[in-house]
């Protein structure tokens, strides 16, 4: 029997129906499986092939470890009402496709990098908010394999972020705390949902959940700004991503996602009610009629056996 479940910031309607994953299937699933190309514009010795790099993190030897350069085929243009920042944030020198592939010192450089670019777009007055986001695998819109993620600032808050931040306001008016706070407190009574906590932070496998396993993690200390995060946070943030993506490709072989890094908009980075978090979505159901056109999702794998599954894996 599906279950209704409602999401506990935005009120998003989830549909928890296990028993439609025996559903009949005339398609067959596709895998994203990298191809390990020779000629990447993303790989060290081809710079030429990209813009110049707008940033750069350099090893002792002179060398880069993590490039930005502006996205050539821009979803945002300079100027105009269109106008905004759209870089890609190339995650690694060596023709790698997955997160679990980096060491952990690597990722914490990645991690360090967002903040950085974020910081430099908060600076520019004209500029209200920033987004984060990694593409991987071809189901979750990845058009090159080598690793990499993005980064889009905006003149205006998107509606996603703005419709949390409202939701998050009316509820620390009725509670005077900070709603992902509490979301926190409650899933440690509940027990049944949390994957993994260490250093700081805590993975938790979404309650209404538009994936399987689509997974939460936050720091444990209210945040609202992903950019003050530190050295140490940028470590631990980095061991957590690298075990829940291993995690996720154990359980599920060759699974697109896309990782989501929501944080304050630049004029509200001090709000009380908000907190920074990345949003892990795997994309192994597809999106369609009732999803698109009523705002309404299925979920075929309860978050409490997805959380048992990866709380499995990444506890051998």
């Amino acid at each position: 029997m599906p279950e209704l479940r409602i999401d506990p910031i935005v009120g998003r309607h989830v549909y928890i129906a296990e028993d439609r994953a025996g559903r009949p299937q005339d398609y067959a699933d596709v895998e994203d499986v990298p191809s390990r190309r020779v000629n990447c514009p993303f790989c060290a010795g081809h710079e030429d092939e990209t813009p110049a790099a707008a940033a750069e993190t350099l090893g002792a030897d002179g060398e880069w470890h993590v490039r930005v350069v502006p996205n050539k085929y821009p979803a945002l243009a300079d100027r105009g009402v269109a106008a905004g920042v759209h870089e890609v944030i190339i995650e690694s020198p060596r023709h790698v496709a997955a997160l679990p592939e980096l060491d952990q010192g690597q990722l914490a450089r990645v991690l360090a990098m967002h903040r950085d670019r974020l910081r430099s777009c908060a600076a520019q007055p004209e500029l209200a908010a920033g987004l984060v986001f990694k593409n991987s695998g071809h189901r979750a819109g990845a058009s090159l394999e080598h690793i990499h993620s993005q980064l889009v600032a905006l003149p205006y808050v998107p509606e996603t972020l703005a419709a949390e931040l409202a939701a998050a306001e009316r509820l620390i008016a009725d509670s005077h705390c900070c709603p992902f706070c509490d979301l926190i407190a409650a899933e440690r009574t509940a027990d049944q949902r949390i994957i993994m906590e260490a250093d700081g932070f805590v993975a938790l496998a979404a309650y209404a959940g538009r994936q399987p396993y689509e997974t939460w993690i936050l720091p444990t200390a209210h945040s609202a700004d992903f950019l003050a995060i530190d050295a140490h946070g940028c470590d631990a943030a980095a061991q957590i991503l690298l075990k829940l993506t291993a995690a996720l490709e154990h359980v599920a072989p060759g699974a697109a996602y896309n990782l989501l890094l929501h944080t304050a908009p630049f004029a509200e980075r001090g709000a009380p009610h908000f907190h920074w978090h990345w949003e892990l979505v795997p994309r192994l159901s597809q999106f369609a009629g009732l999803e698109l056109g009523g705002g309404v999702y299925i979920n075929p794998l309860a978050p409490e056996h997805a959380a048992k599954e990866l709380r499995g894996v990444i506890e051998r």
